[in-house]
């Protein structure tokens, strides 16, 4: 019989910015693979599966992580309780809410989930000797035992001996001189970030030193909803959102008395840069560490890593390389701890200028929101309206389309994440959130097509495509604003579309109301633009699901490799007919640019796909005096609709940014030009020219509102920058 239970926690925030590429927001650092060929977070498991030791056990664990990793958490960790939250707070509200989760008066244990520890026999040896402390009532921290004078790491001071020492500081990194009268004095230990206490004496001190982390923690554990997809808790947005973020050493430990500390030399590594990483692994004759396909020539004291292409390397020592399919870096192994502000720009590069971007920016802010801010919103009758005339005055008289509603949630939602006035975007977002759960609901389940200007249902069937985009704002309102109705709605339409929009046949989705005999490619490149906006609002497994079905759907029916290219329509048993097919150039770039969003979250190889769209799409999409998209063409290039509406060329534009390795250099910032001297210059200032004829003459008589979304999707980004 163990003396001590201990209740294990496992913090799994960070995104490991300095392991990027490899590691980045989508699949951050724990869930990076080691050398030993598990993920960090399996090794932290593992650990903590091994069984009591001495006179300690472990009760069933506990992950606290983002909403956004929910579905991966599960995947990695299949039988633990999982906490969620919904926006990124630091460690000490992470802390608090395991205290509070945890049962009264236990023994709480908090561990990174992303570091490593090569002894780990030694480990669990340190929790036994901090057990007793803990249950007396200390906050016991785990100090590892420097074997070098490191700068990169925080310093705990503890003189004196025995296996528990008494804290006297918490030191920040060091310089290196400051760091080698560490390392010589033996009373200062590497701060590895793990903690043991007692869940009440821990309360007890935020209570103290952190009372509105306390507060804003136990409000958001109170208010938790259950992801049904992953059974996670996710604490309640509004709440938590209260929270500084401060970090536990910060917020606690800097100022309690009751801090302890075990010395132990357990291996330990944060794996906090490719030069820790490259310490993890096996070595050849040269101290060469390679991790995938490259070819080494004359090259020493390296590591060198690859996700995706063919790394060749030649005459050069102690660099770190690491590549995906997206991206490559390249820094010397001894600098690679200050690799951030490099990532960072990495991550925000084009080939525009500076004076486009703040173009951009100027434009979306000072112009376009404002415009639509101002006349978006019928007053009178509610809802959205349909158009802008050309002068910028609204039209209000005219119906309400399903789709522009969620739309201009969408848009205004993600105005605020880009910095516009925030309360403005929310105001005008919470209306459209109000009139969707109301007058836009068909009486017996989802949502009408159209909608009189009263509100009454003009066509009140249901359309597969309407309720992707119900998915998409309520996602993007729920990311923005913590507006838990959004999410309730968008699971409800995403609940709505695999029940009663889901083919016989299993293969995909359809339209039982608008359009029965017909398997159309618009609707499912829209739901997974949903699914995927979704899954990164909330996590969840259902979401992504449903995008995998899309994305087969694509692979096996919509996508025509004869040319490159999307057929549109396919007939009710999902066959072709004859051909050459429409597709239309636009979506073609759209669909690129979301295929690359799915890679990116999943891992699944879509590269080819996405080079052969952009390739038809600008070789037999485009006319080719302007360089500017045609509305359709068929799968050989025949021009169907010579005339160039504006949404296929902002699709082109962000295709462009995704794929800038598809354009000559310069391109994109020609595309912008084009745009700017036309389109969003031959209508009101913030409006836009919605088509032109083949001739490049004018066809547009309003401004209209569905296209706001598209703005948003293509200039939105530059103005982020």
């Amino acid at each position: 019989m163990t003396a001590h239970m201990i209740t294990p926690f496992i913090l799994c925030g960070g995104a490991g910015s300095r392991l990027w590429p490899v590691s980045d927001s989508l699949r951050p650092k724990p869930f990076l693979s080691l050398p030993s060929g598990r993920s960090m977070l399996a090794e932290t498991v593992a650990r903590l599966n091994a069984g009591t030791r001495g006179d300690i056990g472990f009760l069933p664990l506990t992950a606290i992580g983002s909403e956004r990793h929910g579905a991966l958490l599960r995947a990695h960790m299949p039988d633990a309780s999982l906490i969620l939250e919904p926006v990124g707070r630091d460690s000490a509200p992470a802390v608090a809410l395991a205290a509070l989760a945890a049962p009264a008066g236990a023994l709480v244990l908090i561990l990174p989930a992303d570091h490593h520890i090569g002894r780990p026999e030694r480990f669990l040896d340190a929790i036994a000797h901090g057990a007793k402390a803990a249950a007396d009532g200390r906050i016991v921290t785990f100090g590892i035992t420097p074997d070098h004078a490191a700068t990169g790491y925080g310093y705990i001071r503890a003189p004196g001996g025995g296996s528990t020492r008494t804290v006297q500081a918490f030191v920040e990194k060091p310089g290196i001189a400051t760091a080698r009268t560490y390392l010589a004095s033996g009373e200062y230990f590497w701060n590895a970030g793990i903690f043991l206490f007692r869940a009440d004496v821990m309360l007890g001190e935020l209570a103290q030193h952190a009372p509105q982390i306390l507060s804003a923690a136990r409000a958001a554990l109170a208010e938790t909803r259950t992801d049904m997809s992953s059974g996670a808790r996710v604490v309640a947005r509004a709440a938590f959102e209260a929270a500084p973020a401060i970090s536990i050493d910060y917020a606690v430990m800097e100022k309690t008395r009751l801090a302890s500390l075990v010395p132990v030399d357990m291996g330990w590594s944060d794996v906090g840069d490719y030069a820790a990483l490259k310490a993890l692994c096996d070595t050849g004759p040269d101290g060469n560490a390679v991790h995938g396909p490259a070819v080494l020539q004359d090259v020493r004291g390296s590591y060198v890593r690859s996700e995706g292409p063919v790394i060749a390397v030649k005459g050069v020592e102690g660099l770190a390389i690491a590549a995906t399919r997206d991206a490559v870096i390249v820094t010397r192994l001894d600098e690679a701890a200050g690799i951030k502000p490099l990532v960072s720009a990495a991550q925000t590069i084009t080939d525009l200028s500076g004076e486009a971007t703040g173009w951009a920016r100027n434009w979306l802010f000072d112009a376009c929101l404002p415009l639509w801010a101002r006349n978006a919103w019928d007053a009178d009758k509610g809802g959205f309206v349909e158009s802008l005339a050309l002068d910028g005055s609204p039209q209000p008289a005219r119906e309400r389309r399903m789709r522009v509603i969620p739309r201009q949630i969408f848009s205004f939602s993600q105005a605020a994440q880009l910095g516009w006035d925030r309360g403005e975007a929310r105001r005008i977002a919470m209306l459209g959130l109000e009139y969707l759960d109301g007058p836009a609901r068909a009486p017996s389940g989802g949502w009408v097509h159209r909608l009189e200007r009263d509100g009454t249902a003009l066509d009140a069937r249901r359309g597969l495509y309407d309720h992707a985009f119900v998915i998409l704002a309520g996602a993007a309102a729920w990311q923005a604003f913590g507006e838990p109705r959004a999410l309730d709605l968008a699971r409800e339409a995403l609940d709505f579309v695999r029940t009663c929009m889901s083919d016989s046949s299993g293969e995909g989705f359809f339209d039982p109301e608008m359009a029965p005999d017909v398997r159309a490619a618009n609707p499912h490149m829209h739901l997974l633009e949903a699914c995927l906006a979704l899954d990164a609002a909330s996590g969840g497994t259902d979401a992504l699901a449903c995008a995998r079905v899309c994305i087969e759907r694509f692979e096996d029916s919509f996508f025509h490799p004869a040319s490159g290219a999307v057929i549109e329509e396919l007939g009710a048993d999902w066959s072709r007919g004859t051909g050459p097919w429409r597709t239309e150039p636009g979506h073609c770039h759209e669909w690129a640019w979301l295929l690359a969003e799915y890679e990116a979250r999943t891992g699944h190889d879509l590269i080819s796909w996405r080079r052969r769209l952009i390739g038809f799409a600008d070789n037999k999409g485009r006319d080719r005096r302007s360089g500017l998209a045609h509305n359709s063409v068929d799968t050989t290039g025949g021009i169907i609709d010579a005339n160039r509406r504006l949404w296929p060329q902002l699709e082109m534009l962000r295709a462009r940014l995704r794929h800038a390795d598809m354009a000559a250099p310069g391109e994109t910032g020609h595309l912008l030009e084009r745009l700017r001297a036309t389109y969003l210059a031959d209508a009101c200032h913030g409006g836009w020219m919605d088509a032109y004829d083949r001739d490049g003459k004018p066809l547009a008589k309003d401004i209209p509102a569905s296209m706001l979304y598209h703005i948003m999707t293509a200039i939105g980004p530059l103005a982020g920058r």
